[in-house]
């Protein structure tokens, strides 16, 4: 096991004003501005009945930008069963969004179409809202009322933001314990967004592996290889109390490593097809659900899963421009994979891996990139990454050995990234990263010898089975390593990029305390982090 749904029936993620063009505001601590408030009246969805606890998998929001955010959720009553026990036919749910919790001042409420084509899902793209302001919604279907979450908008792209706070994880295999990591994450104070960088979920059964074997964390569902088994596996893990907690607090971006489909895939082609294999149909199905239960925007509805865009990029005002990207739907099969490499990707490079034409981005993705890096304006420049970005030789001196799906398996990659970012003179250029299962703090080079470009902050596992080899002997490049689990809480501010690693106590307990906290910053013109605890 190596690392890896307005009135008119607009569908599921069709966008929607707000309908209050004079809402109150808030700032940042969530006070109401109660003196600029227009009534709305709270939209009726069509009487259905339905079973109770229908609102069991939480609310979610995402993507969050200066005048909108997407709102989300899902009926399924019955997570542990196959299907959650959504509805067979179409369903229509009323969302609420307010300036107060109490939603006695609504600026928006509109009804949604929930539909078993995409799991009784719903994505809302609620617009024409205030920037900087905080907001509660929640969604009504069948005489029922969902959790409250809290959500807000960014800062206009010119805005002069003093400061964006954010909590950044990865790696959350539900088998390998509980998710007391997200309780203490959803307690952070000034919070505003939490970035997931890949394996929500995790395709790889293990049985009954916790300390007191008594079947709580053990997956209910089948090796997943249909979207209905991916979406049993999505639904057992979003009915996490600790994890909801979490997304009802503020607004998410994520994006996706391998677990979602299957362990070291790239493109259609599984790890060596051993074992399980990845495989069109499957990655598809993988795709659907993921998009099924998590709080994106994409324009148009999908009405396929073939060629979904991930990438995307939002500004916190014109203090920080954050870069989402994946590394997995348009790469090429990591390379050098040969004889009894057929079945890891941890091995020594070849001349295949030079290659200049292989990517592990895409054309798009990688043109895309280039291009946002290349124009952005903002003080600090954040790639949101999955995997090590920095690389890492996990071999000797003199044999060197690398994990080939990540960032080492694709070299010309990037050397092109890093030229773009020297040459363009990129403000304060920062990465942070997931997957390895143990904590990080990287500077990144475009040659061993030579001037550090921008560092990079990765962060440990949430529950997912630590790594714990020490590489730094032959890593000079490796400022930091820690093997524990928890998450990274970020502070940007104009003269610093700050973040602080909280390791929690006991992954098996779901109220478990944080630990230890080890904070590293980088100042606004350096390109090297340093340690100031």
């Amino acid at each position: 096991m190596d690392r890896r749904r307005f009135l008119g029936g607009l569908a599921a993620i069709g966008a929607v004003t707000a309908c209050s063009s004079d809402d109150g505001e808030t700032d940042r601590s969530g006070t109401p501005d109660v003196s600029r408030t227009t009534p709305v009246t709270a939209a009726q969805p069509a009487e259905v009945a339905l079973p109770e606890g229908v609102f069991g998998l939480g609310v979610a929001s995402g993507d969050p930008l200066a005048d909108r955010v997407v709102l989300w959720t899902r009926l399924a009553p019955t997570p542990e069963v196959v299907g959650g026990a959504s509805p067979d036919i179409d369903v229509e749910v009323a969302y609420d969004v307010a300036t107060d919790e109490r939603f006695e001042r609504l600026v928006a409420s509109g009804v949604a179409v929930a539909r078993p084509q995409l799991a009784s899902s719903v994505h809302v793209d609620v617009t024409g809202l205030r920037p900087d302001t905080w907001y509660w919604y929640r969604f009504r279907a069948g005489g029922q009322t969902s959790p409250v979450g809290r959500t807000r908008t960014f800062p206009a792209a010119d805005a002069a933001a003093e400061r964006f706070r954010f909590v950044f994880a990865s790696c959350q295999d539900f088998q390998w314990g509980h998710y007391g990591a997200w309780a203490r994450a959803a307690e952070q104070p000034d919070l505003d967004a939490v970035v997931f960088l890949g394996d929500y979920i995790y395709e790889i059964s293990l049985g009954d592996i916790s300390p007191k074997e008594d079947g709580s964390r053990v997956w209910a569902s089948p090796v997943p290889m249909t979207v209905e088994d991916y979406r049993w596996r999505y639904a057992q893990t979003k009915a996490d109390p600790s994890l909801q907690a979490a997304h009802h607090a503020v607004p998410w971006i994520v994006t996706f490593d391998d677990h979602e489909i299957a362990n070291n895939y790239a493109g259609d082609i599984g790890q060596a097809d051993g074992g399980e294999p990845a495989g069109r149909d499957r990655r598809l199905a993988g795709y659907q659900a993921w998009y099924e239960h998590t709080p994106i925007r994409v324009e148009p509805e999908p009405s396929s899963f073939d060629g979904l865009r991930v990438h995307r990029a939002s500004s916190f005002g014109s203090l920080a421009r954050m870069f989402v990207i994946e590394t997995r739907q348009h790469a090429d099969p990591p390379p050098c994979r040969t004889g009894a490499d057929l079945l890891t990707d941890d091995g020594p490079l070849c001349a295949e891996a030079e290659d200049p034409g292989r990517t592990n981005l895409g054309p798009q993705q990688e043109e895309w990139l280039l291009g946002e890096l290349r124009e952005s304006s903002a003080t600090w420049n954040v790639l949101a990454n999955p995997v090590m970005f920095a690389g890492l030789n996990i071999g000797t001196a003199e044999e060197p050995r690398y994990t080939r799906d990540m960032w080492d398996g694709y070299p010309a990659v990037r050397a092109r990234l890093l030229k773009a970012i020297v040459e363009a003179e990129v403000s304060n250029p920062v990465v942070v990263t997931g997957d390895w299962h143990a904590t990080y703090v990287l500077d990144v080079k475009e040659a061993p010898e030579g001037p550090t470009v921008m560092p990079e902050f990765l962060v440990t596992s949430i529950t997912s089975v630590n790594f714990g080899t020490d590489y730094r002997a032959n890593n000079p490049h490796v400022r930091y390593f820690a093997v524990n689990h928890g998450f990274a809480l970020v502070t940007v501010t104009p003269e610093e990029f700050r973040c602080e690693f909280h390791a929690v106590e006991d992954v098996w307990d779901p109220d478990t305390t944080i630990s230890q906290v080890d904070t590293w910053r980088v100042k606004a013109g350096s390109r090297e982090a340093e340690s100031v605890t």
